[in-house]
């Protein structure tokens, strides 16, 4: 499975992606992550295995709390993806912009 197939299979889930979220704000520990969703602690230890070995997240020891955070690099892989398919839009788009200014210029 290439980086990008394993980044996008670990935001199917709901509660990934919603991990995901909370820790737009900030580093959480494992038991706060948790709090927000009605699953077994062991529920999510394996979504954030899930999300751990997509290299999305990382996990920091502090004494006996796990706190984890966003890995940015994680996500290069879908941004770059994506960036290839935003390059084809944009330049849709300008293209379409220079025809509608061209049948506007030829209007009485």
């Amino acid at each position: 499975m290439s980086n990008v197939d394993t980044v996008f299979s670990s935001l199917a889930h709901p509660v990934r992606r919603q991990i995901l979220e909370r820790l737009l704000d900030g580093p959480n520990t494992v038991n706060q992550l948790g709090a927000d969703h009605d699953v077994s602690p062991g529920a999510i230890s394996q979504h954030l295995k899930v999300l751990e070995q997509a290299g999305m997240i990382r996990r920091t020891l502090r004494g006996r709390q796990h706190l984890i955070e966003l890995e940015k690099r994680g996500f290069q892989p879908v941004v770059s993806w994506v960036e290839r398919y935003a390059t084809f839009w944009n330049s849709n788009f300008v293209s379409l912009g220079a025809f509608i200014n061209l049948e506007d210029s030829d209007e009485p």
